[in-house]
């Protein structure tokens, strides 16, 4: 009896922590509709400006957790939409380069104004904002060794 009452605890802190995460997104993805931009494409914007000249599709998927072709099927998206430049590396022929064009710089720079999800993140107090970063950190950081991924494909702490 005991051990199913921790695996119910376990699976309703799951599921809580999963509606959070879809609710954030849906929060963001409103925002951005207007910019016809989905989170994961403003996400990948702010990767291709953090990350600076020449990032890859393969680094782009290791960071964002996501599989090669859905990062393709965005990338090629985002291109037709003029927000990003996909080119070849002369020097290792097979890699393609991902660069940020105006209109991406200044669609990143509008997405990166938008404040729902501030508006959401500012009902925790200060204290509350750094004790839930550190917790994040440390299930991060076990879902990694878990999965057995290398910590340095995730982008942030």
């Amino acid at each position: 009896m005991a051990q199913q009452i921790k695996a119910d605890r376990e699976y309703t802190l799951v599921e809580q922590i999963t509606q959070v995460a879809d609710i954030l997104v849906k929060v963001r993805e409103r925002e951005l509709l207007p910019q016809n931009l989905s989170a994961t494409a403003a996400s990948i914007l702010f990767l291709v400006d953090a990350m600076g000249e020449g990032v890859t599709p393969a680094r782009i998927t290791r960071m964002l957790l996501r599989e090669p072709h859905s990062i393709s099927g965005i990338l090629m998206r985002m291109e037709k939409q003029g927000l990003v430049k996909r080119t070849k590396d002369m020097d290792r022929k097979n890699y393609i380069r991902i660069t940020l064009t105006a209109k991406g710089e200044k669609a990143l720079e509008k997405a990166m104004r938008l404040e729902g999800t501030t508006h959401v993140l500012s009902k925790l107090t200060a204290a509350q904002q750094k004790e839930l970063k550190a917790t994040l950190t440390a299930l991060k950081e076990a879902g990694v060794k878990e999965l057995r991924l290398s910590r340095k494909a995730l982008p942030w702490p």
